[in-house]
């Protein structure tokens, strides 16, 4: 019975406001024009209705425990009637809105207690209305005041008023995207002070009026991007706390050189999808704090001495899919915050080594742009980089010597879908590991096994080039993350360049292979007997220098002379003694050992085209006595092969 007894109030308390809001003599044309040709009987048998409704949905509530969807329909539309009529047509007696906005209130807070949220909006919180996608032509006003969330995108609204806008003077955000809105009064928003965002994007707009957001103090996020808007010198005036302006897709060609000035705390800029043709560097110099600067998609050619020199904060700067074929020197001067950096669809077709200095510079994308070769040195003055991309520049083809030099600090390294036939050896020196390297969809055939720690990239894309096979892959380790196949020979083609070991390197010629080395060794060591053999003259010399047994035979029957080995020896004094006199048969008897003599000399091997002369050893000269038959050794010597 409670929505019974609300409804009762509700009707008294339209007739209170009627009684207070207007005169008394226009009292009854009052009623009439304010409700058309209803009477207050009609509304007393809609009254009677309702509470007949009621009856019945309560006997049907207590018999089906369900309540029935008619009533809040029908209550719904009574109050359409009734707030549409007392908004639309008081207006016609003049009748000041401030007198009325009291009641106007009272009466949305109790449709606010009856109904949850007006028909074509859902309300998760009593402070958030989301009204999306229900082809509304107009602002609801039958939401709760205390509204500070309220989302009124993809539907039909033609126009804004203040009057409307006025109803939810705490609104926060407000968002009207995708519209069709193509004017904006200059007081239209002058209501809500405390609004933070309020979002205009793909709407009609063609042009704002001079200081139309100057009430908007809070306001930190303003969209109006996907318009036809022209800007007017003083249409930003005001909103010295805006964090984030987004004119996105308007087809500016120039801007104003004051527009921007009053947005001095302004942290992001987005003018992509423009048709600016230069961006010259007065209507930056008052953005000295801004972090996020986007000029993609717009038809600047060259970037210019200087264009940045106030931008001390800028963290990201985005200048991809534009006509730039040319960095002046100096022209990213300043950007010493710099961490992300993307040149991605331009026309650079060479990098000079003075082109960055960029000491925080973390992200670099190079992209589809038509480079040809990159020389020595083509990143110097980027110490922080960690991220590189090069992808799909259709002309690139080799990578010279060094030039990935004084990246310390590189991690990912894409060079996929270009052109490439070549890297340096040393292309990647003074670089750490790469944890990411990408040059898939290449005409690469070769990599040199020294380039790189290939066995410590995580990460390795070599897929869709026409690689030759060989040992040298093999030794480089190769892991391979993608499917990477052989090109050649043709007895390894298709062969995954992840399973390649030294067979399936060698195929077909490992036989061959193993039987030219056999013969090589054989050959090698034939030559080594070959050289190790005696010649024949050498022997003969050593027979007749060291084993001549006459000779032998008649210096051991000296009394003074033993041969040892190789030459006389000569008794020592007690020898003597103990024998004194020898008789040529003694010889043959036992004595003490001579001493312990040297191995006989190493022969001398001679070459292969003759004997070398050898002179004979020197003996004593020997002679004989007339009254001795034995020999006596003389001072002089004579050549052994003389006796």
């Amino acid at each position: 019975m409670n929505e019974h007894f609300l409804l009762c109030f509700l009707l008294l308390y339209l007739t209170t406001i009627l009684k207070y809001c207007f005169p008394k003599e226009s009292k009854v044309s009052t009623i009439s024009s304010l409700f058309g040709d209803f009477s207050w009987e009609i509304y007393q048998q809609v009254a009677l209705l309702s509470c007949w409704v009621l009856h019945e949905s309560l006997l049907k509530n207590h018999q089906s425990r369900r309540r029935p969807t008619s009533f809040p329909r029908l209550i719904s539309h009574l109050f359409v009637v009734l707030f549409s009529s007392l908004v639309h047509r008081s207006f016609y007696f003049q009748i000041s809105f401030s007198k009325m906005r009291l009641p106007l209130i009272t009466l949305l807070l109790l449709c606010q207690q009856l109904f949850a949220c007006q028909s074509g909006c859902k309300c998760p919180t009593r402070t958030t209305a989301v009204c999306k996608g229900s082809s509304l032509r107009s602002i609801p006003i039958l939401l709760d005041p205390r509204t500070t969330i309220l989302d009124l995108s993809n539907n039909r609204i033609s126009r804004l008023s203040a009057d409307e806008l006025s109803l939810y003077p705490n609104l926060e955000q407000l968002i009207l995207k995708n519209n069709s809105i193509t004017h904006l009064s200059a007081d239209v928003f002058s209501t809500l002070p405390h609004l933070r965002l309020l979002d205009l994007s793909s709407n009609s707009l063609l042009s704002l009026p001079n200081e139309v957001f100057s009430k908007l103090k809070n306001l930190k996020t303003l969209i109006i991007s996907s318009n036809d808007v022209q800007l007017g010198p003083e249409c930003f005036s005001g909103l010295s706390q805006l964090h984030t302006l987004s004119l996105a897709d308007n087809r500016l060609s120039f801007l104003p050189p004051s527009v921007l000035k009053p947005l001095s705390g302004l942290k992001s800029l987005d003018l992509s999808a423009n048709k600016l043709l230069s961006m010259p560097a007065s209507v930056l110099s008052n953005l000295g704090g801004i972090e996020t600067l986007k000029l993609k998609q717009n038809l600047l050619s060259s970037l210019e001495t200087g264009m940045f020199v106030a931008q001390k904060e800028l963290k990201l700067l985005d200048i991809s899919e534009n006509l730039i074929g040319d960095i002046e020197e100096g022209a990213l001067y300043g950007l010493e915050k710099l961490e992300t950096l993307n040149f991605t669809n331009n026309q650079l077709v060479r990098l000079p080594g003075n082109t960055w200095s960029l000491s925080s510079l973390k992200c670099l994308d190079l992209s589809s742009n038509l480079f040809v070769s990159l020389e020595t040195a083509s990143f110097d003055g980027l110490p922080s980089l960690q991220y590189l991309n090069i992808s799909h520049s259709r002309n690139l083809k080799t990578i010279q010597m060094a030039s990935f030099v004084q990246l310390s600090s590189l991690h990912w390294l894409s060079v996929s879908s270009s052109a490439l036939t070549y890297i340096h050896p040393s292309a990647f020196n003074q670089i750490p590991p790469l944890s990411h390297l990408d040059l898939s969809n290449n005409e690469l055939r070769y990599l040199a096994p020294g380039m790189l720690q290939w066995q410590n990239i995580r990460n390795l894309y070599l897929a869709n080039n026409d690689w030759q096979c060989s040992c040298d892959l093999r030794v480089s380790n190769l892991k391979p993350r993608d499917d990477a196949k052989c090109a050649g020979p043709e007895n390894l083609a298709g062969a995954p360049l992840n399973e390649l070991n030294s067979c399936t390197i060698l195929g077909g010629l490992l036989i061959p292979f193993l039987l030219v080395i056999f013969i090589l060794l054989l050959a090698l060591v034939i030559l080594a007997l070959a050289c190790k053999r005696p010649s024949k003259g050498s022997s003969s010399s050593k027979n007749r220098a060291f084993y001549n047994d006459q000779l032998i035979a008649a210096l051991n029957s000296h009394k003074e002379y033993s041969f040892d080995c190789h030459s006389p020896y000569t008794m020592s004094s007690e020898d003597s003694r103990d024998s004194a006199y020898e008789s040529p048969t003694s010889a043959l008897m036992p004595r003490r050992p001579p001493p312990s003599c040297p191995p006989p000399p190493r022969l001398l091997t001679l070459p292969r085209d003759g004997p070398m002369h050898v002179p004979p050893p020197i003996v004593p000269t020997l002679l004989r006595n007339s009254n001795d038959p034995y020999l006596i050794p003389k001072s002089s010597q004579v050549p052994i092969s003389r006796l």
